[in-house]
């Protein structure tokens, strides 16, 4: 379903999803289990404000990864640089991305 206003529209199942607190107590299960298949966030409410929010793990993984990349002071830089790569085709596997990743954050952990 598509809604028009204007100019612009809204593709109603690209919105966030917005559950009372209540609701969460008594449907935890359920929308856990929305969260995990759809990866659609939910944001959870607390006398009709946004008190949390809910999201699959893994792309909680992804925005801390985002924010770890983006905390080192050459992340500009870097992001280029992956782009001139990446138009001139060369590149990692996910693999190697992965245990690189890995590798640094061990390496800050210590």
């Amino acid at each position: 379903m598509t809604i028009c206003l204007d100019i612009c529209s809204i593709k109603v199942e690209d919105m966030e999803r917005i559950v009372p607190i209540s609701e969460l107590q008594s449907q935890a299960r359920r929308i856990v289990q929305g969260v995990k298949e759809t990866r659609d966030p939910v944001i959870i409410t607390q006398r009709g404000r946004p008190a949390a929010l809910l999201v699959n793990y893994e792309d909680y993984e992804g925005m801390v990864a985002t924010l770890e990349e983006m905390s080192q002071p050459d992340w500009r830089e870097r992001l280029a640089e992956a782009e001139r790569d990446s138009t001139a085709g060369k590149g990692i596997t996910i693999e190697e991305f992965r245990a690189r990743r890995g590798k640094r954050s061990r390496a800050k952990k210590r």
